[in-house]
């Protein structure tokens, strides 16, 4: 039976995941597909979902698609999950959407400068006395 996944596990799992996002309750990853490619796309994301027997929800809204998966009887983002969006985003891949560039870590993000006291310069810069 699936374990719905704990914050840190899902972060961990949409850092390997690139174009995914989401939380806990669920993980989604929206895409631009014509309507063949996406016909097409959908299809085989069936496919996949049956033999795995966990279904993604499609919504489609003109060349917008949206992929979400969760766990309904877990109220949230299981392995399950995680590996369902893995086989979506290698079907994407085979029909020829490009994997986006994975975004950095929020650890990897430099926290802002800290604030200066006293007078600075147009940059920001502290003047010097």
């Amino acid at each position: 039976m699936p374990t719905k996944l704990d914050a840190d596990l899902v972060t961990d799992a949409l850092a390997a995941l690139p174009g995914w996002s989401g939380g806990t309750d669920k993980i989604t990853r929206v895409v631009d597909l014509d309507d063949d490619l996406s016909d097409a796309v959908a299809a085989d994301v069936a496919t996949t979902a049956d033999s795995m027997d966990h279904h993604p929800v499609v919504d489609r809204d003109g060349s917008t698609t949206t992929f979400g998966v969760w766990t309904h009887s877990e109220g949230g983002v299981t392995e399950l999950d995680i590996a369902l969006a893995s086989r979506i985003s290698d079907i994407l891949r085979r029909h020829g959407i490009p994997t986006p560039a994975p975004t950095p870590a929020a650890a990897e993000i430099p926290p802002p400068a800290a604030p200066v006291d006293g007078p600075t310069d147009a940059s920001g810069t502290p003047e010097s006395s």
